[in-house]
């Protein structure tokens, strides 16, 4: 059968097309091959919107994540976690149908949370033979720098016992005055005190895209220009306290002190292992520069922060 030279054209240019994507494809899993093999320590942040499910608490997704980490911790890496959920898992417990507005309600369902949240994530962790401890900070903790020590010390210490820190901030003692605002936040700040090779930040979207979720996924970002934060897309509820564009201004904290940064779906199956195998999946944000010491970048970032 003859074929016309347009449809060659076009057969022509597909191939091409093809093989562009095929090449661009393996240049992704090159770069985030190179940058995740030499990682020892890590910070994962574990949103609201991945711990919750139709406006209530899930604890299965606890277990999945909880079963992907310990297999980086039984190769002698070290992890924290940071972890929202508190004031949902409160809400959830207590049958509240919308979250509470006042600073005493979202301090009651924080406390009331807090327990089940840690319960949940001992159980989980012990199934692997890991156990956990709780951390809770607040500004406080980060803005002294003898507390910042102490802070950086101890959770040093949790990890050399063998035991899993798991982080949140102090709901039930911090005000709008003393504390971080979200926990995106936090755990960038963290990373820089701990000195982690990378920042993982699990949430309810695979990575960015372009002009928000509904357009295409960007998979390598180089440099955090304002041009990133045109993409942020709000997808906040009840549950929820940082969107996107909160997360954004996070993770240009982290990659400017020299720490990469992943942005994933954290309800995708397997997607740490996806994401530390070089798959295409989520967002990588690259680092900016090498990492000065943690105390350096931890004051000029405190500063932009105040």
């Amino acid at each position: 059968m003859k074929i016309s030279r347009r449809k060659r054209l076009e057969m022509t240019k597909n191939v091409r097309l093809e093989m562009t994507k095929n090449v661009r494809l393996e240049m992704t899993k090159n770069v985030r091959l190179e940058m995740t093999k030499k990682i020892r320590s890590m910070v994962i942040k574990i949103g609201t919107s991945v711990l919750t499910r139709e406006g209530r608490f899930d604890r299965t997704i606890i277990g999945n994540l909880s079963k992907e980490v310990a297999v980086f911790l039984k190769t002698g890496a070290r992890v924290c976690i940071v972890t929202s959920g508190a004031i949902g898992a409160g809400m959830t417990l207590l049958k509240l149908k919308s979250r509470p507005s006042s600073m005493q309600g979202l301090q009651a369902a924080a406390a009331v949370g807090q327990r089940y949240l840690m319960q949940c994530y001992e159980e989980a962790f012990a199934r692997y033979g890991f156990s956990t401890a709780q951390v809770l900070l607040t500004w406080d903790d980060m803005v002294s720098p003898k507390r910042y020590l102490n802070a950086k010390n101890t959770l040093k210490q949790i990890q050399d016992w063998g035991r899993v820190p798991i982080i949140n901030e102090n709901d039930t003692v911090a005000t709008d005055e003393i504390r971080f605002g979200d926990n995106d936040r936090l755990s960038s700040l963290l990373a820089i005190l701990i000195q982690a090779d990378a920042l993982v930040i699990l949430s309810n979207t695979n990575g960015l895209y372009r002009g928000g979720d509904h357009g295409r996924r960007i998979p390598i970002v180089e440099k955090m220009g304002t041009d990133i934060f045109a993409h942020a897309r709000e997808k906040k509820n009840d549950f929820t306290v940082g969107g996107m564009d909160s997360k954004l201004k996070a993770i240009r904290t982290s990659v400017t002190s020299g720490i990469p940064v992943f942005l994933a779906d954290g309800r995708q199956k397997n997607i740490l292992s996806s994401l530390f195998q070089g798959e295409d999946t989520g967002t990588l944000f690259l680092p900016q520069l090498k990492k000065h010491s943690a105390k350096k970048n931890w004051l000029t970032h405190l500063k932009r922060h105040l």
